[in-house]
């Protein structure tokens, strides 16, 4: 008796648990809350947020600007692209701090497994960027043109994030994902 009412009592209480987190979804709405594009991503700045081990992923709108932060467990890069689920056909956004201290950053067009530059029209949708890597975390905010990557009509934002060790563009990820992202409307 005290085993079935243990296993009862477990199977409920993983059942909340499971609910409640499925209930901590968000989406994203429109805000009027402007983010400081300036490498620090500070409580509040961001309307929504959702942590993977290792990785944080930060997005906000408004009516002029779609704001994206990725921080990572890293010091080397970090980036985070709009647009797809994989990386084929993203448009990806990746940086790193260089030992020198100067922010090395490319707006990049992912194609199979890989990405390479992207081409002006798509380059003038980022309105500004910026970088630090602090205490072994590298966080990049990013400022975009919003009618680039939200549509009328358009129900999700479809965003990949990844980093990696080394401070290069090249090297593969050591950490990756994907999520959609609902839009509130």
């Amino acid at each position: 008796m005290r085993r079935s009412l243990a296993f009862l009592f477990s199977l409920v209480l993983f059942t909340a648990l499971g609910a409640a987190g499925f209930a901590q979804a968000k989406s994203l709405a429109t805000t009027t809350n402007k983010v400081v594009v300036d490498g620090v991503v500070n409580p509040g700045e961001y309307s929504f947020s959702q942590n993977f081990e290792g990785l944080a992923l930060y997005a906000n709108r408004t009516a002029d600007a779609l704001y994206l932060a990725v921080a990572g467990d890293t010091a080397g890069w970090v980036s985070v692209g709009v647009g797809s689920l994989k990386m084929d056909g993203a448009t990806i956004f990746i940086g790193f701090v260089g030992s020198n201290g100067k922010v090395q950053f490319k707006p990049q067009a992912g194609s199979g497994h890989s990405h390479k530059d992207v081409a002006a029209d798509v380059a003038a949708t980022v309105v500004s960027y910026a970088m630090k890597e602090a205490g072994g975390k590298t966080t990049l905010e990013v400022e975009l043109k919003p009618a680039a990557y939200i549509t009328a009509g358009q129900s999700a934002l479809q965003t990949i994030y990844a980093m990696g060790t080394e401070k290069s563009f090249i090297p593969r990820h050591m950490f990756r994902g994907a999520l959609s992202i609902p839009l509130a409307k």
